[in-house]
């Protein structure tokens, strides 16, 4: 065996060594009728790795049956067959990390090489390397640089050469990523700076700018950016589907009600839920206070031991001592009670219980502010049952105008992520407006992304660099700041929003309850005297 033959089946082993390859695919859409070189050493790499063979013009989808650890060896023509690239691009369709290695059989053509490179370049599928069916003369094989533009590489193999398939993303050399936000705040948010220029912010903005100066790259806005203009998911998707954005820097939920969309997403960078704020319940009523001070239960248990005491009276003669201690202590116990109530009821006063279910809802004077289309993600039969607790809106900047003023004629639907940015405005006050109630949630765990191209080159990278993000607690620290973006912005204000209290005498209103208990208590005791003075009379009658 001469070493022309032989560097062919190096290449095959050098790429199959330094790689992580569970399959090889093997692409011949002329099946066989003009054979490459690297068909007949496939052999060498399907001794320990599976081989598949495919000589058919038309395409298969590989994305359902292989994941991206594949190599994929193509036999092409002699000449730019555009549909024979056009079935590969295909075949790669939601894959197109996967290493690539093309033969043609022809001699070396370095601009046939670059016309099939630049196809590759123009189809995302970053990772080609390519030669010709005189590799064995001439030991060179083409790639190709993708930033900041096209250019060909040719270059000697040698069994010291390592790395087939460099990460081309890895640095981009100050190309430009493509990126349009939706204005969604507070994940990003437009304002001026003090030049007069606008300029966005938010912890996704900083998701896609921190990714793209990780890349050496930066960041380009493809259009105009206005206030009030925002961008809906359609519109993003449409954006990206024409390949006109690389990123688009708005958080979306992935739900199963459009789960075929789910490849023009990144992989979730967030896993939060989706609930409901709810105004905090107000405080009691004077009159309600005493009940809270002294409720029923008590009442009814000291009336309890009252009754045993009186009709087992002549039984505990000899426990009289016990019996006098036992009343004392719980007469202590009873005004230690009422002292700590009355206590608590200055310094922290008791509100109305919480709305903690549908029902309690519905039969409240509360209503859920809601988008139609979030209202329809409500189970139906929930949808149904309680539709008058929800208040629904196509307006979106009314929901956000009523939100964002902190409004407690309603309650809003919230993710944890947004509710974050309500919390932290209600930490100067005293008691806070509203609260993240997680009985009322659309979903408990939703998993949110950012828009991207299906075929994006940026995917894998991405995914890694939010994971690293999520590990550190970066992102989360930039969540947390979305308060202090906002004032930034000029869309919130950093003021005192505790209120004084005041603290009023008892008008004689609140005595009302009081002063009847008492005439209550004053009736049955005469009722009962008149009762004992009647039965006594009767009874000096009856012996007379």
């Amino acid at each position: 065996m001469n070493n022309t033959v032989h560097i062919y089946a190096e290449l095959l082993s050098a790429v199959v060594r330094f790689n992580n390859f569970s399959t090889v695919f093997y692409f011949d859409p002329e099946d066989g009728k003009k054979p490459c070189h690297l068909e007949g050493w496939l052999s060498l790499a399907g001794n320990t790795i599976p081989l598949l063979l495919w000589s058919s013009i038309k395409s298969i989808k590989l994305s359902s049956l292989f994941n991206t650890q594949l190599l994929v060896v193509a036999c092409l023509s002699e000449v730019y067959r555009e549909d024979f690239l056009n079935t590969l691009s295909n075949t790669l369709r939601y894959m197109r990390q996967t290493k690539l290695l093309i033969e043609l059989v022809a001699n070396q053509d370095v601009d046939l090489a670059s016309r099939v490179l630049q196809f590759c370049l123009h189809n995302q599928m970053l990772n080609a390397a390519l030669i010709f069916g005189d590799f064995g003369q001439t030991h060179t094989f083409f790639s190709y640089e993708a930033f900041p533009n096209f250019v060909l590489n040719d270059q000697k193999f040698t069994k010291e050469l390592l790395n087939f398939y460099p990460d081309k993303t890895f640095d981009m050399h100050g190309s430009m990523i493509r990126a349009m936000p939706d204005l969604s705040e507070p994940n990003t948010i437009l304002y001026s700076d003090k030049e007069g220029n606008a300029r966005v912010i938010g912890y996704v903005w900083n998701l896609v700018e921190e990714y793209a100066r990780k890349h050496n790259a930066g960041v380009q806005l493809i259009d105009q950016v206005l206030e009030g203009k925002r961008l809906t998911r359609i519109q993003l998707l449409d954006m990206a589907r024409n390949n006109v954005i690389d990123i688009g820097a708005a958080m979306q939920p992935l739900t199963l009600s459009h789960s075929e969309e789910y490849r023009e997403y990144t992989y979730p960078v967030q896993v939060a839920s989706w609930c409901t704020m709810l105004p905090l319940e107000p405080i009691l009523e004077v009159r309600e206070m005493y009940a809270w001070m002294m409720p029923g239960v008590t009442f009814g248990f000291l009336s309890l031991l009252w009754l045993i005491y009186e009709l087992r009276n002549g039984r505990w003669h000899r426990h009289r001592r016990l019996l006098a201690i036992g009343w004392k202590v719980l007469a202590l116990m009873l005004a230690c009670n009422v002292q700590g109530r009355l206590i608590t009821l200055f310094i922290a006063p008791p509100a109305k219980p919480t709305i903690s279910n549908f029902d309690a809802l519905s039969n409240s004077r509360l209503r859920i502010f809601s988008l139609r289309f979030e209202h329809s993600l409500y189970d139906f039969d929930l949808r149904t049952r309680y539709a008058p607790a929800f208040y629904l809106s196509d307006k979106i900047s009314e929901l956000l105008q009523l939100r964002n003023s902190m409004n407690t004629t309603y309650a809003y639907t919230v993710t944890h992520t947004k509710w974050q940015l309500y919390a932290e405005q209600q930490t100067s006050r005293l008691r806070p407006l509203f609260y993240y109630s997680e009985n009322f949630c659309l979903y408990r765990f939703m998993s949110f992304a950012l828009v991207m191209p299906e075929s994006s080159p940026h995917r894998n990278n991405f995914h890694h660099y939010t994971l690293q993000l999520g590990q550190s607690g970066i992102l989360q620290h930039w969540v947390r700041r979305s308060f202090y973006y906002m004032v930034q912005a000029g869309k919130l204000h950093r003021q005192d929003l505790s209120e004084p209290r005041h603290f009023n005498p008892l008008a004689p209103q609140d005595l009302h309850i009081i002063l009847r208990a008492y005439a209550l208590g004053v009736l049955i005791s005469l009722t009962l005297f008149i009762v004992e003075l009647l039965v006594s009379r009767f009874k000096i009658w009856m012996a007379s």
